[in-house]
Order: C-alpha cells, then sequence, then structure tokens
C-alpha cells in the first residue's frame, strides 16, 4: 500500500516524508479504504478546499481524519443500520412521461412534436413529425438543437413508470466536479471560460506515406493469412529488439534467442532468455494456466512448432495479455514448458514532446454515447452544448459512437444513417458556432461507419472551417499540445484479457501497456468478438510511437485521470450513463519565464456530471 500511495502522491506533485506516508498507510487500513488513489483523491479534496493546497504533514492528517475519513466511516455505519431497521417498502418512482425529466427545458419548441403524439399506438407508421414555424427559428435557443431523427417515432422506447419499472438511481447532481488533477491554485484559480477568442491550428500526426486515414485511401478485407503473419511477426520482431536492448544492452542481445536452439548453452549462461508474443489457448481472457508464448525463428521466418507452454510458478510479478510481445527469462525441464522466473514487457520510451504553448488553451472532452439507451432524443448532448455555449472553449473533442449500431431504436429510422448524422453534426456546428475547433473522432460502431479498425471517419456533404473529422485512433498538435485520441475502449479490452500478478495499480499497468508495445491497441486477437480488426491498417495508422503530452480514452471503466510518464491520460467517461454522465475539461497554461513546463503546474484537469 505505501507504494501504491507514494506513486499516487507523485503523481500530484506531492513528496511526502516517510513518517507521513506511514501515517497514511495506518490511515487508509484504519478505514478500510484499499485504493490508494481514492485515498489520495480525498485527501486533495480536503487540502483544497480546507488547507489551501498544503501537502500532507503528521498536523493536518488529525484533521483530515476527524473532518473527512471518520465523517465518511460514521455515515456509513448509518447507513448500514437504517437499512437493517428499515422495512421493505417499493421505491418511489418519478414521473418520467415529460421530456423535462430528462434535463430538456420545458419552453423547447422540440418537444410538442413528441409529447403531442406521445399516446400514439406503437403499430402507428413511422413518419416525419412536422416542425413548428418558429423551431427552426428558436432551435439555437436554450440547447434546442433537433437531434432526434426526422422519422424517429415520437415515442421513447423506455418502458411506462407506471407499470411499475424502478428507475436508476443518479448519484451526485449535474455540475458536480468528479475528478480532479493538477495544482491546486491552477484549480481554484480557472474558470474554466475562454477568455480570449483563438484560433486553434489542427495538424494530424498519425500518418503513412504522408496522408491520414480516410475512406479515399481505405483498403480492408483483403488481406491474405500470410500477411498476417508478417505482421504479427514485424511487431515481435520491432518490439522484442526493443525490449531486448532495454534489459540486456546492445552486447546481450546477442546472448537473447529467438528460438531456444541450444538450451543447455544458454541455460550455462545465466538462464534462457526468450522473445516472443502471447497467446491464450481458447483465444479468451488469460489465466496462470492457459498463456502460452510463441517464438519466431528469426532465420526462417517461420513459427512453426515453436509454441512454449508458459509455467508462472517461479515469477514474482506478472501483467501479460493475448497479443503482447515480452522477454521471457527462465528455463526448460521438458519438452515444450518454459518456466517463467523474470517477465519483461519495458522498452525505452521516446520521451514526452514539451509543452510549448504561449497562451492558455481550454478543452472539453467528452465520449458517446449520446443519448439514452432507450429513446434518440440526445438529451445529454443537449446540455453538454449548452455548458460549450456559456464556457466557449477553444477545443472541443467529441468521440463516438454518435449513433450505435445497436442501439434498441435504431432500426426504427427511414432515414439514412449517413443523413441523420450529417444532421447531428449541422446541430453541433450551429450551437458551438465558429470560434470552438470541433474534433469529431469516428468508432466502428457507428451505423454509419466503416466496421473496421482503424476506422475512418465518415464524409460529410457539407464543409466547416472549424471541424475536423478523425479516424479511430487519431494523433494531432494543437498549437503545440500533442493530443492522441481513440474511441475504442482498448482499456477495459486489457484489464479484461489480462492476467496479472503483483503488477501494480491497474489503470497504470493498462496505460503502460500501450505505451511499451507501441500501439493503440495492441491485444491480438481483439477482445472484442465483434471487433473487425484490420492488422495492415493497424501497422499504418495505429502506431503509438511517440508518446503525446494528453492521451483520450474513454471507455466504460469509471471515469480517471493519471499522469503516466508525464502523459497525462484522461477517460472522461461516458456522456450518457445509467449512473449519471460525465465529460473532462482541461486547460493548459503557458510556464513562467524561465521556468520548464510541468505537468502539474501547467495543466489543470475536471471530470464534471453533465
Amino acid at each position: 500500500m505505501d507504494v501504491e500511495l507514494k506513486q499516487q502522491f507523485d503523481e500530484m506533485g506531492v513528496e511526502p516524508a516517510d513518517s507521513v506516508l506511514e501515517r497514511c498507510v495506518e490511515l487508509a487500513i484504519s478505514y478500510n479504504i484499499h485504493d490508494a488513489t481514492e485515498f489520495v483523491e480525498q485527501w486533495m479534496a480536503f487540502s483544497l478546499s480546507h488547507l489551501h493546497g498544503e501537502d500532507p504533514a503528521l498536523e493536518n492528517l488529525g484533521d483530515f481524519e476527524r473532518k473527512v475519513l471518520q465523517l465518511r466511516k460514521d455515515k456509513m455505519g448509518s447507513k448500514a443500520s437504517a437499512v437493517k431497521s428499515k422495512p421493505y417498502a417499493p421505491s418511489s418512482i418519478q414521473d418520467t412521461s415529460s421530456l423535462a425529466s430528462y434535463g430538456v427545458m420545458e419552453d423547447d419548441p422540440m418537444i410538442d412534436d413528441y409529447v403531442g403524439e406521445s399516446t400514439m399506438d406503437t403499430s402507428s407508421a413511422l413518419h416525419t413529425p412536422k416542425a413548428k414555424k418558429d423551431s427552426v427559428r428558436n432551435s439555437n435557443l436554450k440547447g434546442g438543437v433537433l437531434f432526434s431523427p426526422a422519422s424517429y417515432t415520437p415515442q421513447s422506447a423506455k418502458k411506462n413508470p407506471a407499470a411499475g419499472t424502478p428507475t436508476t438511481s443518479v448519484a451526485g447532481k449535474p455540475g458536480d466536479v468528479v475528478d480532479s488533477f493538477g495544482h491546486p491554485k491552477l484549480l481554484a484559480g480557472s474558470s474554466w471560460q475562454t477568455q480570449i477568442e483563438h484560433t486553434v491550428p489542427v495538424t494530424q500526426k498519425l500518418l503513412h506515406k504522408n496522408a491520414p486515414l480516410t475512406i479515399a485511401n481505405l483498403g480492408y478485407m483483403n488481406d491474405l493469412l500470410g500477411d498476417r503473419c508478417d505482421d504479427l511477426h514485424d511487431r515481435v520482431d520491432d518490439t522484442g529488439r526493443a525490449l531486448v536492448e532495454k534489459k540486456l544492452g546492445e552486447a546481450g542481445a546477442a546472448e537473447c534467442s529467438w528460438y531456444p536452439h541450444d538450451k543447455q548453452a544458454l541455460q550455462a549462461a545465466g538462464g534462457l532468455h526468450a522473445v516472443g508474443m502471447i497467446h491464450s489457448e481458447d483465444d479468451g481472457p488469460l489465466d496462470a494456466h492457459s498463456a502460452f508464448l510463441v517464438v519466431i525463428d528469426d532465420d526462417t521466418y517461420e513459427a512453426k512448432d515453436t509454441s512454449l507452454t508458459l509455467n508462472f510458478s517461479r515469477v514474482k510479478s506478472a501483467s501479460i495479455f493475448p497479443g503482447q510481445v515480452v522477454l521471457a527469462k527462465g528455463f526448460i525441464p521438458k519438452g515444450k514448458t518454459f518456466v517463467v522466473e523474470e517477465i519483461h514487457t519495458e522498452r525505452k520510451l521516446t520521451p514526452v514532446t514539451p509543452l510549448k504553448v504561449d497562451r492558455e488553451l481550454q478543452f472539453v472532452v467528452a465520449a458517446g454515447p449520446f443519448t439514452d439507451s432507450t429513446d434518440l432524443f440526445y438529451e445529454p448532448l443537449h446540455d453538454l452544448l449548452k455548458y460549450i455555449k456559456e464556457h466557449r472553449p477553444d477545443v472541443l473533442v467529441l468521440t463516438g459512437p454518435f449513433l450505435d449500431g445497436d442501439h434498441k431504436m435504431v432500426c426504427e429510422l427511414a432515414e439514412t444513417f449517413d443523413s441523420f448524422f450529417e444532421k447531428m453534426i449541422g446541430g453541433i456546428m450551429e450551437a458551438v458556432g465558429s470560434h470552438t475547433a470541433v474534433l469529431v473522432v469516428s468508432s466502428q460502431k457507428d451505423a454509419m461507419s466503416h466496421s473496421v479498425y482503424p476506422t475512418p471517419p465518415p464524409t460529410l456533404r457539407r464543409n466547416y472551417p472549424n471541424l475536423h473529422m478523425l479516424p479511430d485512433p487519431s494523433m494531432v498538435d494543437l498549437d503545440g499540445i500533442t493530443l492522441g485520441i481513440t474511441s475504442t475502449d482498448v482499456v477495459d479490452h486489457l484489464l479484461s484479457h489480462e492476467f496479472a500478478a503483483n503488477a501494480g495499480e491497474r489503470m497504470h499497468r493498462a496505460i503502460n501497456h500501450l505505451f511499451h508495445q507501441g500501439s493503440f491497441y495492441p491485444l491480438y486477437p481483439p477482445a472484442d468478438e465483434d471487433m473487425a480488426y484490420d492488422s495492415q491498417l493497424a501497422l499504418k495508422y495505429a502506431q503509438l510511437k511517440q508518446l503525446p503530452n494528453v492521451l483520450i480514452l474513454p471507455g466504460d471503466q469509471r471515469h480517471f485521470i493519471r499522469l503516466v510518464n508525464d502523459c497525462l491520460v484522461i477517460n472522461p467517461g461516458r456522456l450518457s450513463d445509467k449512473k449519471g454522465g460525465t465529460f473532462a475539461r482541461f486547460l493548459v497554461a503557458p510556464s513562467a519565464p524561465g521556468k520548464a513546463a510541468n505537468m502539474f503546474n501547467s495543466v489543470a484537469c475536471q471530470v464534471q456530471r453533465i
């Protein structure tokens, strides 16, 4: 626990004394806080609100215990006793028939098109609701941009609350800040509003032959099995040599075998080193008994009869997943069983390019879905655009899905998916205006997108000067800030399929997997069986060789903000979520004259409820 706490404090720019760290460990154990991130976040919130951002000390930890930890424990105890003593009673159910309960303004002119016909029989034909005369005129007021498809039956798929269906409770209220990163003074001093309008240049950096991935240069589903094998060999060769150089040095690389031809000689030299790719026996999640290592013969470029079953009985720490290239040290007692003593997964990383900004830049990041799973009203998106119009950030980043192909009501569309998406983008751009640069990142889950990874952006008939349609994944330069973005939930895929033992904090290691494997999606085969992964496209457009300043990794895991290898990694959460949607906002401030830019002192980030 002390190592995790120290690591979390280090990320926040805090270096507590050993005695203070020991006291923090005692408090965490005493109050049943097993997550170091949670403990440090609670301390930072307390320090910011009560101590003006002071570092932890033995003196103020007593106040922290009394005002935060003990109070938290008392509340949990009172809730538990209340549950035991209170007889069962059905939850009170609020009337959700009104669109106002979703956060849409009651005087929004778009509502009448749906509420007035909400009693329509479900067998009624699909049609285009007639817009009122002043619907268009007032569409830019109070978030009233119409995102619902013109052919959408004006009846939600939500079950009638009167029938007894319980509603999902949402913790917190709109506007609550649920996660923070950065120096307390920078967080407290920001209004989160752009003071001076700037034009932010956007330059794509993830290129092949000096061109980004587009539908025009897209070619997939035509690679041969032999080509896929060659692609995997190239991955093992490139990443494996980097692992060897980091661990053994250039001289030690000669002792490393791509395949154990002379087992006795290598073991006599101090142990057998093998480089290869991790696979699972059933192509599913790994465990201690299902992993094997495929080692490629560097002389013949063949992988015939080179799989080694891995035995982890002697390893102290490990974190592996299917498709990972590793350097393993151990011995082969007999046959094809490799007893692992050490497993190395870290390469020498290219350092993050220092921040180069001469003015403060404001960012807002939101990840789809942007509507509830039971309707197509897009109310969370309405609320987000109200925030954008009030705060006017320099950059708005939106990641898909925008129209999820698995949405239960997508089949009720009578217009094309492309037409609906074009109308949605038009509504977004009308609400945002010309000041904010809008980055839209495609998703292969979108009904209008090509179902392939990497995913090219959809094409639009209308161009907007401040709109940038980006592929998934993307790396862009924003006036001196390198931003990496993906809409694929790679963190959840990694954590659900990895085998880990004594490997440290789970989010840190998942992010480090991306960095050290040099890929936005290093798993193979993909964790999602519906994911159409193209290995040749991935080699061209999904490489992560250069660490960005900020990396956006949206997903179903709980929202988080992490500083890993001097890269700020953000999961903004989902804008539409049963437990309450969230989005992220962050700012980058210029460093003081004569001082090098530091992420903790130059960047402030918050995750906020929508």
